[in-house]
Parts: C-alpha cells; structure tokens; sequence
C-alpha cells in the first residue's frame, strides 16, 4: 500500500472572498478525506508574493466594486477574449513571473491547483519552466459564466460549475475532454448545516423560533447597499425578523447600529458561522456573488438577489431566477417589494423555492475536486 504523502498547492489571490472560499473548501475536504496522506499548503500569492501595486490587489478590487462596478466592468470586458489576452501575455508574465517562480520553489508540489484566473497564465508558464510534467489544475470559481483568464493555456483539467461555465470554455478553444462539471465546492460546515432543524438554530443564535428570518448579507466585505436594503424592508410592513451581516465593513455596522428600527434587528460583523445564519433563515438577500449563491444552494435557502457585478456576477442571478431558486429585485424597493411578497402570501412560493435550490445545488462538488485533485497528486487524472 502506497503511504506516500501526496502534496497539494492551492493558490488564489485576495481579491474579494469567493476564490479564498473556495480554496478553503476544497483544502478542509481533501484534509478531510486524506488526513495524513496529503499535504495541503493553501496560497494567498497577493499577501505572500506579490509586491507593490499588485500585493494591493484586494483594495483595488474593493475600490473598484464600491463604484457600482463599473471600473472592473470595463476592465472585465475589454480583456475577456482570447486574442486579447494573448497580447497582455507578456506583460503580465514581467509583472508576476519573478513572484510565481518564487511560490514555485517555497511550496514544492505533487499537484497545483489554481483558483484564480489572474494566476492562471503566469502558473503555467512558471511550470513549463521549472517543474514539467507536473499537474496544473484550473478550479474556475466563477458561477454561470467565466472570464476568458480562467482558459489561458494548454489544461489537463478544468474544473467548472456549471454547463454554461463548460460552454465558455469550450468558446475559449479548451477540448472537451479536459473541462468538467463538478458544481462550486462549499466547505463542509454547510453540508452538515443543511440537515439541522432550522427551529433549533434559531434557538442557538437567540432568534424567535415562530416568526419569519430575513438574513441580508453582502459578501465578506459587506458591499451593496445594505443600509438602503434594511431601511425599504423595515417600511414594507412585512412581519419579519431581520437579521444583517456587515462582514468586515466597520462603518455600515456603526451605520445601523445608530437607526431606530421598528422591528426586530440583528446586527452582526464579520461571522464565523455563517451557515448557521442561512438555515436560520427563509429567506436571503444578497448580491449574486458565486459562493454565496451557491451556499445558499446547499442550505436550501430561496435568494432576492438584490445586485451583480457588471461582468461575471450578472449571469449568475439569471442561472438562480431560470432556475426557480430566486428572484431578482436590483433596487432596495423592488427587493423590499419581493420580500414582502414572499412573506405575506404564505409559504408556497417559499417552498417551491427551497426545492428548486436543493435541485441545483451539488454539494458533493468539494468532494469530487478533491478526489481529482488527490488522483492528480497520485500522478494520474480521474477522467
């Protein structure tokens, strides 16, 4: 029997949380999985690697979502072809190639994984140069669409979550025998939280067990306008507790914590318990970031998608909505206005949606990345 500890590199850059969730879930299921058979060394190149500007990447991004997108929009676009990027190439590998060499000989590595698609072209490049042969893998963390970043390169494997993410790469020229449907891995913890009862979540997190939960989050960053979001809901009328997380954003919580609500609010920062706070609920309102989505998917939890990224994020609240699983509402009243209509109808509406998200929702896709990643580690792909 074969004991050889199999070593792992994942790496993603910090630019807002989905990759790092992401990579988080597949390390915590390959640890899970493998326990002292497998090495499992997880990467955040922009803190660890990267120098000035680029180590400032996660305060670009963040400047660039709070201008409703639209910057990112415009560099999302006019770089999201082949061609394109075939000519930015070069100047992306002067910029980070020095910092991709140096991962390479800090994390020595049966297989790689990369999760972000900034770091998909300098990856291959940095191992066509000093470690041949050695398994590139691409887990695209995008939802139902994906930058053509994420396709640069020859792949042995790329790992997708859905079918139009799978189109995509076949538009981008990957074969389709490299490019598979796995679903976007999820860390355990919502898994296991799916098959509690709600009624006692309720109970742990201090809620009212009888009335309805409103939970409204905005990423680990707390962006959107959850401030305008909680003040529409509050003058619908609806009969409800809302439940607020702010993430790391300091000044939207001193934000609410100084209103006056009429109705039961909780005011909550940066959690560890997130999936807690999803079962707790019956409904979500969020931005249609692709982790979050497909979390919620997992705990069974019916979205108002309440704002997208120009770019990526769009097609993913149209993959929820298409799918019965959520609604779109992109303004504070249109999203109050699907809030309280849920709520005041009874729960048929509720239910159908909870099962359409059950329906989409693959929460074995952290699993299925794991083994793939562990074959590869092992010197041979799954497929």
């Amino acid at each position: 029997m074969n004991r050889r500890v199999r070593r792992v590199l994942l790496v993603f850059l910090n630019t807002g949380g989905g990759h790092r969730s992401t990579a988080h879930a597949v390390a915590e299921t390959l640890t899970d999985l493998y326990a002292d058979r497998v090495q499992v060394d997880l990467v955040d190149v922009t803190t660890h690697y990267f120098s000035w500007p680029l180590s400032e990447l996660d305060a670009m991004y963040r400047w660039m979502v709070r201008l409703h997108g639209w910057p990112w929009a415009l560099a999302y676009h006019l770089t999201n072809g082949p061609r394109r990027l075939a000519l930015l190439r070069g100047a992306w590998w002067l910029l980070t190639g020095r910092s991709v060499l140096a991962l390479l000989e800090d994390h020595p590595a049966d297989v790689v994984v990369c999760c972000h698609p900034l770091l998909k072209a300098p990856c291959g490049q940095a191992w066509a140069l000093r470690r041949p042969g050695t398994p590139l893998i691409t887990l695209v963390t995008d939802l139902a669409s994906a930058h053509a970043t994420w396709f640069v390169g020859d792949d042995e494997c790329c790992l997708v979550a859905t079918e139009p993410a799978r189109e995509r790469a076949r538009a981008c020229g990957l074969p389709d025998e490299s490019v598979h449907v796995i679903g976007l891995p999820v860390r355990p913890c919502f898994i296991e939280a799916a098959r509690r009862d709600p009624i006692d979540v309720r109970h742990q997190l201090g809620l009212d067990p009888d009335g309805p939960v409103v939970l409204l989050m905005g990423g680990v960053d707390g962006v959107g306008s959850l401030l305008r979001l909680a003040k529409a809901i509050s003058k619908s009328d609806v009969q409800a507790q809302l439940a607020v997380i702010t993430g790391r954003n300091q000044r939207l919580r001193r934000e609410l914590e100084s209103c006056a609500w009429s109705f039961p609010l909780r005011i909550q920062g940066f959690v560890h318990n997130v999936e807690d706070w999803m079962r707790a609920a019956d409904l979500v309102v969020t931005k249609a970031g692709p982790s979050t989505i497909s979390e919620a998917l997992v705990i069974g939890l019916p979205m108002v998608l309440s704002g997208a990224l120009p770019g990526q994020e769009r097609p993913n609240a149209d993959y929820v909505v298409e799918g019965g699983a959520g609604v779109w509402a992109p303004t504070p009243a249109e999203a109050a206005k699907a809030v309280y209509e849920l709520l005041s109808t009874g729960r048929s509406a509720l239910t159908a949606m909870t099962e359409r998200a059950r329906a989409l929702a693959r929460p074995d896709a952290a699993r299925r990345a794991a083994q793939v990643i562990w074959e590869a580690a092992g010197g041979q792909l799954a497929w």
